[in-house]
């Protein structure tokens, strides 16, 4: 089939079935040939990588046979070829049984929809902004919350790819230095956002951060 014709013929729509899509949170993760590549959705119609794995070329209709980690079930096999081929990506439909089936992919959608509205109902620290319009130099942390924290990159420092995990230690300043467990979620305009391994931060520690960078006018001004 001419690659023309490819592009031309007319295709189900597979935005229609429903679909575990991972927004503002790690990604899946699909291990094929020992490259790691992060899964931006999911469904029975196919899934989508961005961005496209480096280090090897990639063909339209190339067959890919990988190993799919998902947040609710164990590893999957997967087999499909690729469909689409772009700047941000790629996308691979199956071609035979070997997929995740509509159970495990409502499993996986639900979880993500839970995940997301206690994410959304964590109380927040917002870094407060200084009276010149930049933020607190002092700390490379900028907002954080029970389940995840935004930092700062340091001069010298490279940006982890999103979905990579990250576990060590974070220096907010001389005195203070918090352990963090996550998966990186995000990053732009040289800050990252990672989602914390459960149980996140606890209660004391969030205080903690309240009483040393997140304080307010008011309290400032306190007697």
């Amino acid at each position: 089939m001419s690659r023309s014709l490819r592009w031309s013929e007319p295709k189900l729509d597979r935005r229609l079935s429903p679909r575990a899509e991972y927004r503002r949170t790690a990604p899946a993760l699909l291990m094929i040939d020992g490259f790691r590549c992060a899964v931006r959705d999911l469904g029975a119609g196919g899934l989508r990588l961005e961005p496209a794995p480096a280090g090897r070329a990639w063909e339209l209709d190339q067959r890919v046979d990988g190993e799919l980690h998902l947040r609710t079930v164990g590893p999957l096999r997967v087999s499909g070829r690729i469909h689409r081929i772009d700047r941000a990506g790629l996308s691979i439909v199956p071609d035979s049984s070997q997929w995740p089936d509509f159970v495990a992919i409502e499993m996986e959608r639900a979880a993500l929809v839970r995940n997301h509205q206690e994410r959304r109902m964590a109380p927040r620290l917002p870094l407060p902004v200084q009276q010149t319009g930049a933020t607190n130099s002092n700390t490379p942390l900028r907002d954080v919350s029970a389940n995840g924290l935004r930092y700062a990159l340091g001069p010298s420092e490279h940006a982890p790819a999103a979905g990579s995990r990250l576990e060590g230690e974070l220096r907010l300043d001389v005195d203070t230095v918090i352990s963090v467990r996550g998966r990186v979620v995000r990053h732009a305009n040289r800050e990252v956002a990672v989602a914390l391994d459960p149980p996140g931060l606890t209660p004391e520690i969030l205080e903690l951060l309240r009483q040393r960078f997140f304080r307010t006018a008011e309290s400032d001004h306190t007697v």
